[in-house]
């Protein structure tokens, strides 16, 4: 049995670690794309994108972890039952339930790299992000502001210095054009200011430019409306998100937040009477959402042996399949909760006992080589589709 094991285990981890492969690279060059913009418009290094990526990564493995699990036990065992191996076992006297621990492994495996990656690594990735967009920012402001160049390496806004005689930490006869598009009352604003000063916040992360004798005029989005600006002190903050703030907003959203951010934030919203119900929901759901591995890993091996001819492809659109389930689960339970139905815990945690329960009644059945009548049902409709897309793919 040792050397059984340790063979499902090679199988397993073989296609999970390709799938996990795959995924990363599907997901690395959706952002490297968005990626490039700042570093052929905007000057910055390509280490410095390389860190962006690399502190990418953890938001997407706490998905793709339990999707290349589910792949991988699918897969193998749809081979193992292809080639007829899981009739040689049998033959052998080998149970379908002595094939399962290797698996169970596996996915305890998963399930603690994942409660490790949301746990610890997002919060590290979110804030190794924002130290590095920080840092292109604070560089931007002290080096990019040349004298008498219009720079348009911040968001949203153009700045001409006349004179820097502080190296950028001061500045002198400053141009300053803002639109502001993403706004309902934005608009545009041109200002003339005749000094202004850098300052950088590493707390808020935040790069602020000071600015002293402002004088300009102020256009409504649809130039309805007109104004004057006269100050004699103006502050003007300066963002860096660029095509980053369609991949990550530079303030960590929920699911991004570690667990003391988000009791944090709880703890405000119960002082000011808010409703905090998707604070709860993301708490429970660091803990949910890895132990989907456990799931997923014990679905995989009976619907991984049910009778194909399909292959390879009808483990993959199998498993595309149970995850679409699992989700659609997930989503309808978190929706009774925003309605107050039912309790956040039970809503994060529900799909996770419905999968467990299934995956359980499955593997008895099937170690029994008793027929349930829907997976017949859901293979007859899986082959169909994986021998569609085969023709298709043989043909093109």
């Amino acid at each position: 049995m040792k050397i059984t094991h340790l063979y499902i285990s090679r199988e397993v981890l073989t296609y999970f670690l390709v799938a996990v492969l795959i995924f990363s690279v599907v997901f690395l060059m959706g952002k490297t794309l968005k990626l490039t913009e700042l570093l052929v418009n905007k000057g910055v290094s390509l280490f410095d994108i390389s860190k962006l990526l690399m502190y990418f990564l953890p938001s997407s493995l706490i998905f793709m972890v339990p999707i290349a699990l589910l792949l991988g036990v699918l897969i193998t065992f749809v081979r193992l039952s292809s080639d007829n191996e899981i009739v040689a076992f049998k033959a052998s006297g080998v149970s379908l339930y002595q094939l399962t621990p290797p698996v169970l492994f596996l996915s305890v495996m998963a399930y603690l790299l994942t409660t490790f990656l949301v746990i610890y690594a997002l919060p590290w990735g979110n804030k190794g992000f924002k130290y590095v967009l920080y840092g292109i920012a604070k560089t931007k402001a002290y080096t990019a502001l040349k004298e008498r160049v219009f720079n348009d390496s911040f968001d949203g806004i153009v700045i001409y210095v006349d004179k820097t005689p502080l190296r950028g930490k001061k500045l002198e006869r400053i141009f300053i054009h803002t639109e502001d598009k993403g706004e309902e009352e934005g608009g545009s604003k041109t200002i003339l200011a005749r000094e202004g000063y850098v300052a950088t916040n590493p707390d808020s992360h935040e790069i602020i430019l000071h600015l002293v004798g402002v004088t300009g005029d102020q256009v409504s989005k649809e130039g309805e409306s007109y104004a004057r600006v006269e100050s004699e002190a103006l502050v003007q903050r300066l963002s860096f998100e660029g095509n980053l703030s369609r991949i990550r907003g530079f303030r960590a959203r929920d699911w991004e937040m570690s667990i003391s951010e988000l009791k944090k934030k709880i703890k405000i919203k119960k002082l000011l009477h808010q409703d905090y119900t998707e604070q709860l929901l993301e708490i429970y759901r660091k803990f949910s959402i890895p132990f989907a591995c456990i799931a997923f890993g014990l679905m995989g091996i009976p619907l991984g042996i049910q009778p194909t001819r399909s292959g390879k492809s009808y483990g993959f659109i199998l498993g595309m399949l149970v995850v679409l389930g699992y989700y659609i689960l997930l989503t309808s339970a978190e929706t009774l909760a925003y309605d107050r139905t039912l309790p956040p815990l039970l809503a994060t945690w529900a799909p996770n006992f419905v999968f467990i329960a299934m995956a359980i009644y499955l593997l008895i059945k099937t170690a029994k080589e008793s027929p349930v009548a829907i997976l017949r049902w859901l293979g007859a409709i899986v082959e169909s589709v994986a021998l569609k897309v085969k023709n298709l793919s043989g043909t093109v």
